[in-house]
């Protein structure tokens, strides 16, 4: 079954990234067309101010009279804005015309109503200065209201200047400043995009190289990768080799393990066939009968090994593929007591089991089943008739803390210590003896036990057999500690 693709890092990497720079792009769009707005109204509002000021600034009192004298300079100022039209009016008071476009005042301060906004600055304290912008006459128009007052001695008069202009030119300067604005962010944008591209090419290089060195490898060629990668690529550089060595260890145990159970099969097979052989051409019924018996022989331990070899290799898949659980281990060893008494009775031999009911491990109870049984089928196989095989575990302390002890003791013939180092090794036999199996029971054992971080050892019993001892680190509850 074939797994999903996902979209490629290169077009992910694109593709936030892209994403990320048109919001930027569009956030900065939006904040220049409002700083351009913003700096143009700034602008021609402080012309205005400075136009109402001047005005102000050449108004008098005069033998009762207000007299205005517009200087020209004012205008010529604002005139500067050729396609605007400007409109004002002066008056006193409650809106008295002084000069200018008679009824202006009126008019926009009934149209603006409360709608006025007060100068974001103060081009002289005490002035108020007031702006509004609308439609006048069919045009959009930016209306600046001055409010002061003229003194004379024992009266004063209240003098108000109205200037307003249209808006064609503020809006053409702040066009004209986002454009330029524009054009800096879409040239950023484009000069953005390509360095994008060239850094994301940039970045996924190493994974390239990679993928490159190890598509040329021939599928023989278990040799660790050796290459320069960036810090964040380090770690995958390492699991790849590890997965690499563990893939050589498997290979190398399978050649060695293939050749080995094509060797002990080929064996039996051979004395099989030459066993038959003989039996057929044999006259002498004893003799005959004989070869049957070494025939059969020859099948239950045929039988015996092909057994083994199958629960080895389901084992060893287990241990690849089945987390350990927290058991009992005096409940698994009970148990597997119980299913070999019965064969262990056929051979004359008692199995008996004693120990505390509380001791917890980590383990595969299938794979335990199976080391304890192969254990337990040796003991019973050794062990003479009438005689006992003492199984136990126990609490026992060390000095790095708790263990779960479990012993299997017989009392047959016992293991000549020049002997014991090689009774875990695989399709190892006793020279000489008989009873001698497949090999494989106790090579298996060890392998479970050291999947399960188990310690396996071969004592003397006394007065004579063999002991198994097999120390589980404990699984302790925090009462129990």
């Amino acid at each position: 079954m074939s797994s999903k693709t996902l979209p490629s890092i290169r077009r992910q990497l694109l593709t936030i990234t892209i994403a990320l720079m048109v919001i930027i792009t569009l956030i900065t769009y939006f904040m220049a067309n409002n700083y351009s707005k913003n700096a143009a109204q700034i602008s021609y509002d402080r012309l205005l101010a400075s136009a109402a000021l001047q005005i102000f600034e050449n108004t008098h009192i005069d033998y009762h009279e207000i007299i205005v004298d517009l200087p020209s300079a004012t205008f010529e100022t604002l005139s500067m804005a050729s396609n605007d039209r400007l409109v004002y009016q002066i008056t006193q008071n409650q809106g008295e015309h002084l000069t200018g476009y008679n009824g202006l005042y009126q008019h926009i301060l009934q149209k603006a109503d409360t709608q006025w906004q007060r100068a974001e600055y103060d081009p002289r304290d005490n002035l108020l200065i007031q702006f509004w912008e609308g439609d006048y006459k069919g045009e959009n128009y930016r209306f600046i209201l001055l409010s002061d007052k003229l003194y004379e001695v024992g009266e004063s008069f209240d003098v108000n200047i109205l200037i307003g202009q249209t808006t064609q030119a503020r809006d053409q300067l702040a066009y004209e400043m986002n454009l330029n604005v524009i054009q800096m962010v879409i040239l950023t944008f484009v000069i953005a995009i390509v360095l994008i591209l060239l850094g994301v090419n940039q970045i996924l290089r190493p994974i390239y190289s990679i993928n490159k060195k190890i598509r040329r490898r021939s599928p023989t060629d278990l040799r660790p990768i050796d290459m320069s990668v960036p810090k964040e690529m380090a770690d995958l550089i390492s699991t790849i080799n590890h997965f690499i060595s563990q893939l050589e260890v498997s290979l190398n145990h399978l050649k060695r393990f293939t050749g080995e159970v094509a060797h002990q099969i080929r064996t039996p097979l051979a004395g099989l066939k030459s066993q038959a052989q003989n039996a057929i051409e044999e006259t002498d019924e004893k003799i005959r009968t004989e070869q049957l018996n070494r025939v059969l022989y020859s099948t239950d331990l045929l039988d015996s090994t092909v057994t083994q070899l199958l629960n080895q290799a389901t084992l060893a898949h287990r241990f690849h593929s089945q987390p350990l659980i927290t058991l009992s281990l005096p409940e698994l060893v009970k148990s597997v007591c119980r299913d070999v008494a019965v064969s262990a009775i056929q051979r004359g031999v008692i199995i008996t089991y004693q120990g505390d009911d509380n001791l917890m491990i980590n383990g595969d109870s299938f794979a335990l089943s199976q080391m304890l049984r192969n254990i337990l089928e040796n003991a019973i196989k050794f062990s003479p008739q009438n005689k006992e095989v003492n199984v136990s575990t126990e609490l026992h302390s060390t000095d790095s803390g708790y263990i779960a002890r479990l012993c299997v003791a017989d009392q047959g013939v016992g293991v000549p210590d020049a002997q014991k180092q090689h009774v875990f090794e695989r399709f190892y036999k006793s020279k000489g003896d008989p009873r001698a199996g497949s090999g494989l029971g106790l090579s298996i054992a060890k392998e479970v036990a050291e999947h399960h971080n188990a310690a396996i050892k071969l004592l003397d019993n006394s007065p004579s057999g063999l002991i198994f001892e097999i120390n589980f680190p404990l699984m302790l509850t925090e009462d129990e500690h």
